[in-house]
């Protein structure tokens, strides 16, 4: 799928979901999060993209995850639910520890976009009232503080840039 095919079927899952079709816009969040994540490799690895166009990919990918996870969670598919959002959170730290450019300036959206997929997964963890879930975001929380080491004793992004 194309980034054009991608992203129109990003909106209209929203507006699905937005009315209630949770099936339908299941079936399109999933579409999208199949091909976005080698979009953003393909505009991570094109000179030509701009950050502005590259945080856009970022916070899609976010929200499609938060969307498609609320609804896995409504369907009772807890397991997946988790694994989505922590996917997702994982390939947004991995680019955060990336050297280009493209990644340095638009590194505070890479961070929020993190953070919230990580208070994403608390709430979800927390909500389920299960240890096992609690664990589970135990080891995420100790794989955050690797990466925010990680971060913290490699290079220090630019100051911040504008995004257009």
């Amino acid at each position: 799928m194309d980034l054009q095919q991608c992203w129109t079927h990003y909106l209209k899952a929203e507006q699905l979901l937005e009315q209630g079709h949770w099936p339908e816009a299941h079936y399109l969040y999933d579409q999208v999060l199949c091909h976005l994540p080698t979009h953003i490799q393909s505009a991570l690895d094109c000179k030509d993209t701009k950050p502005c166009q590259f945080s856009c990919l970022l916070t899609g990918l976010r929200d499609a995850a938060v969307s498609q996870s609320e609804i896995l969670n409504k369907l009772g598919q807890h397991d997946r639910a988790f694994e989505l959002l922590n996917q997702s959170y994982a390939l947004l730290q991995f680019l955060s520890i990336e050297s280009a450019d493209l990644v340095k300036a638009t590194y505070h959206i890479l961070d929020k976009n993190s953070e919230e997929l990580l208070q994403h997964m608390a709430a979800f963890c927390s909500a389920q009232r299960n240890a096992q879930w609690m664990l589970e975001f135990e080891r995420v929380q100790r794989a955050h503080h690797h990466f925010a080491t990680l971060k913290a004793h490699s290079p220090t992004p630019e100051s911040a840039r504008l995004i257009n």
